[in-house]
């Protein structure tokens, strides 16, 4: 995996999680929960536009997210939050979402040929974020 691939992961990554949040904040009715989910959105945010800017830099343009995932993560988790709004239920889902882009990143810092120490770092940043936000919302289940 080169940089340009690294870099399109890790904005997919922090992409979905924005997407995640963002779909789930409004159902959310427990203002604990909902805080941590802004102050997530914000962390997420910040590492989609330096991965942005560090594609755009290269003369690359980002590879969002397919439109067809995202809206089946969106109806999904709208689903699953009709059956069960409580806010445990809800910081179980973001947990699964986070740790699959865990899992997901550590699948691509492994294939990654790591040329470029900044775009291993915003990964790493990325995965301590990530393991950061599943830490944070346990303490709601």
């Amino acid at each position: 995996m080169n940089d340009i691939e690294m870099l399109n992961c890790i904005l997919q990554n922090a992409e979905m999680g924005c997407q995640g949040i963002t779909g789930v904040r409004k159902r959310v009715k427990n203002h604990a929960v909902d805080t941590v989910l802004c102050s997530q959105l914000v962390r997420y945010g910040k590492i989609y536009s330096v991965a942005n800017h560090m594609l755009r830099s290269r003369g690359e343009r980002a590879r969002h997210i397919n439109p067809v995932a995202k809206t089946m993560t969106r109806f999904a988790a709208q689903r699953d939050l009709q059956r069960d709004p409580s806010a445990s239920h809800v910081a179980e889902m973001m947990i699964k979402g986070s740790t699959m882009g865990v899992n997901k990143l550590v699948q691509n810092l492994r294939d990654y040929d790591r040329n470029n120490p900044n775009i291993t770092l915003l990964a790493k940043k990325l995965l301590d974020t990530e393991e950061e936000h599943i830490k944070e919302l346990r303490a709601f289940i």
